[in-house]
């Protein structure tokens, strides 16, 4: 049986690992994290092409999560000042992670499974981890994220700091009081400051019945500009340890979420600084961006944020680890060794040509988030029918018409 080791035990990892299986290829699954993973809450816009890739990795057909029929632009007084129609389902990240982690089997995920090199001879691979544990594989799949130690050996492009951060928080929706809860609960509700976006929606609660109405979360996200300075001193813990990509949560200091209440008070409506306000732990993502030349050395590749890092604007990280996966396991299919690396060129191909389309929408779609108070703001209208759309709703999306084929 052919054998693929997949190194990141992430959203991408366990896409590669349920695809995988639906092509009767072996895998092992690496984590270098010893703790079950935790997106710490993170919400996810997901579309049909989404749930389509989930049903056809697991088979599981129910909802992701939480509905959204409208989407809408609140001012500073909290009235509604632009108002979209656009059916939409959100997610959280943990719910979407338990639905492929339940699909993979258990005893080939290994966490604490750190892979520090990869020794190439003769075409036969070797993978070496800190335990001093040694595997070899066909077909290894590097899944480890925006900040992947081990990357280089098929790319060697490094992340871009976008020049914003995104403060992120959830907030139940029964700690909420009735007018705001009223005023947000049933939309993707936007604020455009100048040079900012503020957006919030629902995503699943804790427990089997998250997804009811009053018993889900509110998950919010502030996109702020911050100079070189600013990026570093948020970066800087409690500790005085220099942080590189982000920030443990405990160690952000008080005062920069002491700033940022008080600029709410300022720039946003009450029901908004109520979210704010109500966050138990409130965290810091640097938005960075990050394309590569080369997704294939050989028999190895990158996937998902190891080879490509869009803005979240597009809405699409989770939803492009999906069909990085789909077309891998579409090239692998009933695919002799020898002819393996001529397949995973013409994947490369493929799934480039969509890494950079998505990098360069979602920088446009970011453009006025800067130090630049002479830049003009988009329409509401803009940014309501281009942010976390699906790729059928994007005109110019490559390969549009064949996504599943």
């Amino acid at each position: 049986m052919k054998k693929a080791a997949i190194i990141g035990g992430s959203m991408s990892g366990l896409f590669a690992a349920n695809f995988l299986k639906q092509i009767n290829w072996d895998y092992s699954i690496h984590e270098m994290v010893s703790e079950p993973l935790s997106g710490r809450g993170a919400g996810i816009a997901t579309y049909d092409e989404l749930a389509a890739l989930v049903r056809l990795t697991t088979g599981y057909k129910r909802s992701l999560g939480t509905s959204c029929n409208e989407r809408i632009v609140l001012d500073k007084q909290n009235s509604v000042v632009t108002k979209m129609k656009y059916p939409q389902v959100f997610t959280s990240w943990q719910y979407l992670y338990d639905v492929l982690l339940s699909n993979v089997d258990k005893k080939k995920y290994f966490l604490g499974d750190e892979c520090i090199q990869i020794l190439k001879k003769d075409n036969i691979n070797t993978l070496i981890f800190k335990s001093g544990k040694e595997i070899q594989a066909d077909l290894i799949i590097i899944a480890n994220g925006i900040r992947s130690n081990i990357k280089k050996i098929v790319d060697e492009n490094e992340p871009e700091f976008a020049g914003y951060v995104g403060w992120r928080g959830l907030v139940n929706e029964s700690d909420l009081t009735k007018d705001t809860f009223d005023l947000i609960s049933d939309y993707f509700c936007f604020v455009l400051p100048q040079n900012q976006q503020f957006l919030t929606y629902p995503v699943a609660g804790v427990g089997d019945k998250g997804l009811e109405k009053g018993k889900r979360r509110i998950n919010w996200l502030w996109y702020k500009p911050v100079s070189m300075n600013e990026y570093n001193s948020i970066l800087t813990g409690k500790s005085n340890t220099k942080y590189q990509h982000g920030i443990p949560p405990h160690e952000i200091k008080d005062e920069f979420i002491d700033n940022l209440k008080k600029e709410g008070q300022i720039k946003l409506p009450s029901s908004i600084n109520e979210l704010i306000n109500k966050t138990e732990q409130i965290l810091v993502q640097p938005i960075y961006d990050l394309k590569c030349n080369k997704m294939v050395n050989e028999n190895i590749v990158i996937i998902g944020d190891c080879a490509f890092t869009a803005r979240p604007h597009a809405g699409m990280g989770v939803t492009k680890a999906g069909f990085d996966c789909y077309d891998l396991m579409k090239s692998l299919e009933n695919i002799k060794l020898e002819n393996l690396n001529n397949a995973l060129k013409l994947w490369e191909q493929k799934r480039i040509k969509e890494g950079m389309f998505l990098v360069k929408r979602s920088r446009e779609m970011g453009f006025y988030i800067k130090k630049d108070e002479s830049i003009i703001m988009p329409r509401d209208e803009i940014v309501l029918n281009e942010t976390a759309v699906s790729i059928k709703k994007i005109n110019d999306y490559p390969n549009k018409s064949n996504l599943f084929n």
